[in-house]
């Protein structure tokens, strides 16, 4: 049998994860292409010594691409074709290295993924439960690694430590938080908004396209505007709406507290009643998939609710805390984008009139950046004195805007600002960030 020509791409986004694997089962000549040249000439021959790779540029590549079989990330240019996505490639992967019956839930979506996935550690806590986010991977709540990406890649990060820690046939559910879509097949898959649909892969794709590949499971859970808009043509799926009875889940009667929500979720020909910590429509549509996906399983509902108050508001995640006399409500993510931040100001109004909002943030730090323009407009419409700047995103934004807003450089200025010389009492920050690196400026 002739051997193939295998070129995995990317050193950015896992490839080199899903070479070393890989080349553990072949016999096949292995290329790789590092787009982002983050490689250098040391790193790049101590992976050919030890996986007989060959590095291979763009114009070697173009000589005879159609000889490659060519393994790329979904969101990669298409400077060449692709034969596998990575999450492709991962699915694939995986069928050499775990069992059969592997149950594994990935939890995809523009905004909520990681609270979803943490959500769903809480719910699942009766069982044992190998669960990947964006902060880090955990076994029973233990940290097994921290700040683990959420590419495909790192799936197989996550199963190898669990093969190393010998407890891989000990799990019962794996929770993958990832990015883009998810790999084809497992157990359950949710999706959970495309609030906004980017363009990825230089336009070449969506995020929409993406993120299609949820509809693989065995059990789909997916958000019933963007399976409206985007989905209609998939059968069999659970369609989750915040209050639209057109859904297979939807919620009603919501009585939003500081401390704790009160509302009933319809769930099919079912009707139960929940009092769980969340302060806005987004939190509530986060419990929603959790507690879905609890009863797909045959979870009893006492114990969802029980777990589920066990469990502490995210840190940055709609999270709050009380400084001296005044309420501040934390949204630090990654993923903000100007639909979600007007969705925070929005719900901001039902605690109060009288407030500051805190936008700003970093670049650079997801697939999707912001539209400045988008959140331009929006925050023109707000009264000035009521918006503080920060960052680099809060830079560029007073620039634009048309009326002066006060900037700080530093979230931790702007929050002392609000703590201690601001008279107002009700304090929203929104900030485009990993939550990690900001949560310095809360501790007391």
């Amino acid at each position: 049998m002739n051997k193939k020509d295998i070129l995995i791409s990317d050193a950015n986004h896992g490839g080199l994860v899903l070479l070393e694997e890989y080349s553990k089962y072949t016999n096949n000549n292995l290329f790789f292409y590092d787009i982002y040249n983050k490689l250098s000439k040391s790193e790049k021959e101590e992976w050919e010594n030890k996986t007989g790779v060959k590095f291979l540029s763009i114009n070697e590549i173009l000589e005879d691409e159609d000889s490659f079989i060519k393994i790329n990330p979904v969101h990669m240019p298409p400077v060449i074709k692709t034969d596998y996505t990575h999450h492709e490639f991962v699915a694939y992967l995986l069928k050499k290295m775990t069992p059969d019956d592997l149950k594994i839930i990935q939890v995809t979506g523009v905004k909520g993924k990681t609270t979803v996935t943490t959500l769903l550690k809480h719910v699942l806590s009766n069982y044992n439960t190998l669960v990947l986010t964006s902060a880090e991977l955990t076994y029973n709540n233990k940290i097994l690694i921290e700040k683990l990406s959420i590419t495909p890649a790192s799936i197989i990060t996550a199963i190898k430590k669990a093969q190393d820690m010998k407890i891989l046939d000990d799990v019962d559910y794996c929770i993958f938080e990832v990015s883009l879509g998810v790999i084809p097949h497992g157990y359950i898959n949710i999706l959970t908004n495309i609030i906004e649909d980017y363009d990825i892969a230089k336009a070449s794709s969506s995020a929409s396209i993406a993120k299609e590949s949820v509809f693989t499971s065995q059990y789909t859970i997916c958000d019933f505007d963007a399976y409206k808009k985007y989905y209609s043509q998939h059968e069999n799926v659970i369609r989750i709406s915040f209050d639209d009875e057109n859904a297979d889940v939807y919620a009603d009667k919501v009585d939003y507290t500081i401390k704790s929500t009160s509302f009933n979720i319809h769930y099919f020909d079912r009707t139960l009643t929940m009092t769980q910590f969340a302060l806005s429509d987004f939190y509530v549509m986060n419990l929603l998939f959790a507690i879905s996906t609890a009863l797909i399983i045959g979870m009893d509902i006492g114990d969802i609710s029980s777990n589920l108050e066990s469990a502490a508001p995210i840190e940055g995640r709609n999270s709050f805390r009380y400084i001296n006399d005044k309420l501040i409500i934390e949204d630090i993510n990654p993923g903000l984008n100007t639909t979600s931040i007007k969705k925070c100001v929005e719900n901001l109004k039902k605690y109060g009139e009288d407030y500051l909002i805190i936008v700003g943030g970093d670049y650079g730090i997801t697939c999707e950046e912001i539209d400045e323009e988008k959140l331009c407009n929006f925050l023109n419409k707000i009264n000035p004195n009521c918006i503080i700047l920060t960052g680099e995103l809060g830079y560029n934004l007073k620039k634009r805007l048309k009326s002066d807003c006060s900037y700080f450089k530093k979230l931790g200025d702007a929050i002392e600002y609000c703590e201690n010389d601001a008279d107002k009492k009700l304090i929203q920050i929104i900030y485009r960030s990993e939550y990690n690196s900001e949560i310095k400026y809360f501790k007391k």
